[in-house]
């Protein structure tokens, strides 16, 4: 059974699209969302507090699911603000991305002290760990097992290719994974040999995003000259 989608976005113009075609949910990347206010795909130029003040405004303009980065730094406290103003934001669900910690047991301190933030049940916590291709399948699996013993049941694995999928999928785990297509190295086709619950697209976003304002410039020089 194919995995579900769910699309990535980074304007209202995109929301209301994906919403009008009958996406229930979407992932609102910081790096996308980066790239949509300062053009550039580094999400560590944009401070979180603008990341979330633009994210409350989106959430509020579609009935879609949201979900949303919450701080990678290693500062629990940061983090759990983070997740606190998502809440209050409106957004659904956080996603926690695990490079702001060196060991698994950080990671799992830094969940402890999130999950303490969370005042709505309903409220998920999903864990994207992205670095695989550094610490390698030993710590991969350790991560997601302290990720389990924090009560949290849902990881997306990213910054993967076709050739990593193969590995990974002898991680042993009740958890439900998911994948997302960050990179030009993974593909639909190779995200599905993993069997996860969702594919998150955020690569063919960015690269329409780069399309679009390359087409539009082309367009806006041409009336131009041509009168």
């Amino acid at each position: 059974m194919p995995a579900h989608i769910i699309p990535a976005a980074s304007n209202a113009l995109m929301l209301k699209h994906l919403e009008s075609e009958g996406f229930d949910k979407v992932y609102l990347d910081s790096r996308l969302v980066t790239a949509q206010l300062l053009g550039s795909y580094n999400a560590d130029l944009l401070s979180m507090s603008a990341y979330l003040d633009y994210v409350s405004r989106l959430a509020a303009v579609t009935d879609m699911q949201v979900l949303a980065d919450a701080s990678v730094s290693d500062n629990a406290w940061t983090l759990s603000n983070s997740v606190y103003a998502l809440q209050e934001a409106g957004c659904q669900a956080v996603v926690v991305n695990d490079a702001g910690f060196d060991t698994a047991e950080q990671l799992g301190h830094a969940l402890n002290t999130l999950n303490k933030a969370i005042s709505d049940e309903t409220f998920e916590v999903i864990v994207k760990l992205d670095g695989f291709v550094k610490y390698g399948l030993d710590e991969l699996q350790a991560r997601i097992d302290i990720a389990q013993i924090s009560g949290i049941y849902q990881i997306i694995i990213s910054n993967v290719t076709n050739a990593d999928v193969v590995i990974i999928k002898a991680v042993a785990t009740t958890v439900l994974i998911s994948l997302i297509i960050d990179n030009e190295n993974i593909t639909y086709y190779g995200a599905q040999q993993l069997n996860p619950k969702f594919i998150l697209d955020t690569y063919h976003v960015y690269t329409g995003l780069v399309q679009s304002a390359r087409k539009i410039s082309q367009n806006m020089i041409l009336k131009l000259f041509m009168g």
